[in-house]
């Protein structure tokens, strides 16, 4: 299963490309800055962490992902308003040297940078192609420009693969207000609010649709090779900003007024596809005049999503506003309210026998310090002052009030009991609120515990399973092994091509046989691809594999050099002679590390054994199996091999041919001493039932077999050809 690794935060494509990659059975991690802990189901892990972070190196370490995608110019996390430029553009750009410097330390195959059409700000009459110059002139444009000089540095100074995506004016149905970004959503928001929409008409441009921008991204990334490290990836359909707004004024339903600021020379800015649509069969689906009323419906049917609290309440500005004053000035109508029975229960205490020592104004104000808290204990004693004023007036005069000693110390009792219990009230308020805060706090840090925990769970039983179904154990290893032992005689290392597809997971491999100091003998192949080196390998050819080989270590391509094998292991013999070679091809790139090298170690070792065993058993039967006094094979014994070699052709995993030999002036040691110093030691010589003899000829086709008949009528024997076997 192929990974990739997608940095940026969750947009509309974002979301979109973590759909198409599940459906293609990609293993999904994501990289964000943002910290969400809202995690989209198809990933299998999610990171947050600043692109700059030092964590980024041992997140890919981690993951180890085939890809890494950078979302770059279309990361909705990068705010570029005016005041914000410089301190954006410092954290793009410190941020992806950060992921390329760790992608290339990594060694993480192929690293894609999304670009687009922001590097392009002049005006151009033909379709922009990849071999223009650039021309930003914004902050936006120059540090997206800056990105891509950046890539392509580490495209040429590394090895590891990088390629830039220039996707062009790239819009989809946004998912909310933030995710307006594009152009279309902007303009579809801007006429929804204002109702107004400027245009200047001689703005031309090209828009692709997300799902297409990301169908094209899908082909790029999972493309064996790519001829090019920059492709433009456009639907090269033109529109204007005009007919943008008069699509849009058809589908809204409420009037939406275009206001024409056409001015100035025509600005075009296209970017050609021809380069991306000559190596993938790339194919726009959707055009904007479909797409813009489906973003409409959308936006129509979730204005929430899409409206500011303050747009909102423009639509019902003047009952809002009378509502919140309205909810403002409940707690003062209703203090005043109270205050009314209040004062005529003290107007009628006063001179009461049994309630002459109530005081109703410390009542009223305690009980609204109590309710309401300072604010409305402050109101409240003001009233319960001017009604105590207004009560003495009925029998004193407003000198004497003024002077009288007991009517501040009144007023000052008023206060502060209810000032005190306010506060009082306020402080208990604040705590119930710390406390609540608190409380979320905690609930937060516990769904972040939960969340980690899951992942974590997720993490064990990923690995748990791995480990009790791995086809690396040691009873899985056993089992396949054992097949070694139940093969024929003779068959061994034809079924080690199987033993070792299973266990390293390579469909690609051969196995040569040392045959001298300087050559190696092909035995046998699993694939053309596995024939590669040939039928003989002259080992100083490959010194960079055979040096290694020599000091009984495994070999590595880890230039990923396509012409040598991914990874390549030597057996030996109790002399420390080189025996036997074991050519890996197609191993994947993850796996070429050192427990792979010392499983190929391993599973060598048991084949080697197993081929030892199988060459002892021959020796002991020998007297079985030759005619006296030569190396000709008795009939049964060589037509037991020819079956061998059938079985193994029928497979792909070995050739041979068969030529028939007439000689009858010879007896059969001389035959024998003659045609042995013509064959190689992977050739055989039988008897046949019509008491004929035969040499079988392995890993050679009948072409090849016309050399070895010259060299056989050199010293007077005469061949024939059979049927190929």
């Amino acid at each position: 299963m192929s990974s990739i690794l997608i940095v940026g935060s969750y947009c509309t494509f974002i979301n979109e490309l973590i759909r198409k990659f599940y459906k293609e059975n990609w293993r999904i991690y994501t990289l964000t800055s943002n910290k969400t802990r809202i995690k989209p189901m198809h990933v299998f892990e999610q990171y947050q962490f600043r692109y700059d972070s030092d964590s980024v190196k041992e997140i890919i370490n981690s993951c180890r992902p085939d890809t890494v995608l950078f979302s770059g110019a279309y990361d909705t996390l990068n705010q570029w308003e005016e005041d914000k430029e410089i301190t954006e553009s410092l954290h793009f750009i410190t941020g992806l040297s950060n992921l390329l410097m760790s992608c290339a330390v990594l060694e993480v195959k192929h690293f894609v940078y999304i670009s687009s059409d922001k590097v392009y700000e002049d005006k151009y009459i033909v379709d922009i192609k990849e071999e223009m110059q650039v021309s930003p002139h914004s902050f936006q444009g120059m540090t997206i420009s800056q990105g891509e000089n950046l890539a392509m540095h580490y495209e040429r100074t590394t090895r590891m693969e990088v390629t830039i995506a220039r996707i062009a004016q790239m819009y989809g149905i946004p998912m909310n207000r933030e995710d307006c970004t594009d152009l279309f959503s902007e303009m579809c928001v801007k006429a929804l609010v204002t109702g107004r929409l400027k245009v200047n008409a001689k703005k031309v441009l090209s828009a692709l649709f997300v799902k297409d921008a990301i169908e094209a991204l899908y082909l790029l990334i999972k493309a064996p090779e790519r001829k090019h490290p920059l492709y433009h990836i456009s639907s090269v359909e033109e529109v204007t900003e005009e007919a943008i707004a008069r699509l849009i004024q058809e589908n809204y339903t409420h009037p939406i007024e275009i206001v024409d600021q056409t001015i100035g020379l025509k600005y075009r800015v296209v970017l050609s596809n021809e380069r991306f649509c000559e190596e993938f069969p790339f194919q726009v689906k959707n055009s904007y005049q479909d797409m813009i009323p489906q973003m409409i419906t959308y936006i129509n049917g979730h204005k929430n999503l899409f409206l500011y609290e303050d747009e909102k309440q423009e639509r019902i500005q003047s009952g809002y506003r009378v509502l919140r004053l309205f909810r403002k000035a409940v707690p003062f109508l209703e203090s005043i309210a109270f205050f009314i029975p209040f004062f005529m229960l003290n107007n009628r205490a006063v001179g009461s026998t049994y309630f002459n020592g109530v005081n109703f104004y410390l009542l009223y104000v305690l009980l609204f310090a109590v309710v309401h808290g300072r604010q409305q204990a402050i109101f409240s004693s003001l009233l319960s002052v001017i009604g105590y004023c207004f009560r003495q007036l009925y029998t004193s005069s407003g000198f004497y009030l003024l002077i009288n000693i007991n009517t501040y110390i009144w007023i000052a009792q008023l206060f502060v009991v209810g000032l005190t219990v306010g506060q009082l009230k306020d402080s208990f308020r604040e705590m119930e609120v710390d406390k609540n805060e608190k409380i979320d706090f905690l609930s937060e840090r516990m769904s972040d515990i939960t969340v980690i925990n899951y992942s974590n769970t997720k993490i064990k039983n990923y690995y748990a399973e791995k480990l009790i179904s791995s086809t690396e154990s040691i009873g899985r290893i056993y089992e396949i092994t054992s097949k070694l032992e139940k093969g024929d005689t003779g068959e061994v290392l034809f079924a080690a091509l199987d033993t070792l597809s299973e266990i390293m997971e390579v469909h690609d491999i051969s196995i040569y046989l040392v045959s001298d100091l300087e050559y190696c003998r092909l035995v046998s192949a699993s694939s053309e691809r596995a024939r590669a080196l040939g039928k003989s390998i002259l080992m100083k050819n490959y010194r960079m594999i055979f040096d290694v080989l020599t000091g009984k270590q495994v070999y590595i391509n880890r230039s990923l050099e396509r012409n040598l094998p991914m990874m390549a292991g030597a057996l030996f013999d109790d002399q420390n002679n080189m025996r036997i070679i074991i050519l890996l091809w197609d191993i994947p790139y993850e796996q070429m590390t050192l427990y792979q090298a010392n499983l190929l170690t391993i599973v060598g070792a048991l084949i080697y054994s197993a081929v030892v065993k199988d060459a002892n058993y021959l020796d002991a039967l020998a007297y079985r199996r030759y005619l006296p006094d030569t190396t000709i094979l008795m009939e049964a014994a060589f037509m037991r091999l020819v079956d061998t070699y059938k079985k193994a052709e029928k497979k792909g995993y070995a050739e041979s041919c068969m030529c028939f030999v007439r000689c009858e002036s010879l007896s059969l040691k001389e035959i024998d001493d003659r045609i042995h110093q013509v064959l190689r030691k992977t050739d055989y010589v039988g008897a046949m039932n019509d008491g004929s003899l035969a040499v079988l000829l392995t890993n050679t086709n009948e072409q090849e077999a016309i050399f070895v008949r010259e060299r056989l009528e050199e010293r007077s024997i005469q061949t024939y050809i059979g049927k190929v076997i």
